[in-house]
């Protein structure tokens, strides 16, 4: 019996991708492209969810591609604006023949607005975003408070966690209010709980940016992967990774993720917690005559295998 094996399908990709974008542009916006070629659809939300990253950030991707020439401006507002509609009819509730707060309709039923609970809600939400709310947003938080059964101050908390990170816009309030609806997130406690953890995540990440020097692109996801195990498996702080990103860039001349991270995954097997071990290791792998590199601390070896790491590749730019 001859077995059959499925052959791959192909992605016809435009020249000026490869001459002229690959080595310029980022690891994420190669990726939004490639996806978007292979499906011929511009849809941020399912893209960004495909590929585990903000919305915001598909949306710069492919404004780059369209300020370029390779995706058409004309299709990509026409694709665009036809996600916006389709998204409200999911969201939005039918019309009644007032678009006043003091009937506020939702797909079965009516609420008042007079309710205290539906009141509290947008009138805290209004504050929080400093403007009168549209009658979208009102039917909206209202469907997340009735339908998704959200307690209104749970929704308050979305509000004004997106307001700290300056996303203050509905569409990205509504998505990650349905997001805490798919993972269970609707108490106080466990809202709380989670804006502490991504408060921290994005606190973490910033710091690498600002020691690695990252200023005209945002992070990948294999960035933000290695930048979670640096600080929540490892249990480094912003100055050992620092010196990683120092012994990185003299030997590479650049600040790799991949090398960078392979150090601090030797210290870590390596039982070091400070920088104070860190410099021990290394004025001991000088003692027992291993001169197989020199540290951006000046004490003579790294903790760690240059020679090892070029023969895995690392020395290799990254496009990230």
């Amino acid at each position: 019996m001859t077995l059959k094996t499925k052959l791959p399908s192909f992605v016809a990709v435009p020249s000026e991708i490869i001459d002229e974008h690959l080595g310029k542009a980022s690891g994420l916006y190669i990726k939004v492209i490639l996806y978007i070629l292979r499906t011929n659809k511009i849809d941020p939300p399912v893209i960004a969810a495909v590929l585990s990253v903000p919305v915001s950030d598909v949306e710069e991707a492919i404004r780059y591609w369209t300020s370029s020439g390779i995706l058409p401006a004309e299709e990509v507002e026409r694709q665009l604006e036809a996600g916006k509609k389709q998204q409200a009819q999911t969201v939005q509730l039918p019309r009644g023949s007032s678009d006043s707060p003091e009937t506020v309709e939702t797909s079965h039923f009516k609420v008042s607005a007079d309710r205290e609970e539906v009141r509290f809600l947008l009138t805290t939400a209004e504050q929080i975003l400093g403007r009168p709310l549209s009658s979208t947003e009102q039917k909206g938080f209202v469907f997340f408070l009735e339908e998704y059964d959200l307690p209104a101050d749970v929704i308050v908390m979305a509000v004004e966690f997106c307001c700290m990170h300056d996303r203050g816009n509905y569409r990205y309030i509504s998505k990650l209010l349905a997001g805490w609806h798919e993972q269970g997130i609707n108490t106080h406690p466990l809202a709380e709980e989670y804006i502490r953890t991504q408060t921290e995540r994005l606190s973490h990440e910033a710091e690498v940016m600002e020691t690695f020097g990252i200023k005209n692109r945002g992070l990948t996801t294999a960035n933000r992967k290695y930048i979670m195990q640096w600080y929540q498996d490892y249990g480094f702080n912003i100055e050992i990774i620092r010196m990683a990103y120092e012994r990185a860039v003299d030997q590479i001349g650049q600040a790799s993720f991949p090398y960078i991270g392979k150090i601090l995954q030797n210290w870590h097997k390596m039982g070091f917690k400070t920088p104070e071990d860190i410099l021990r290791g290394d004025v001991k792998k000088n003692n027992s005559g291993n001169n197989g590199g020199k540290s951006s601390s000046g004490t003579g070896s790294p903790s760690y295998d240059v020679e090892a790491f070029a023969r895995q590749g690392f020395d290799l730019p990254d496009i990230d």
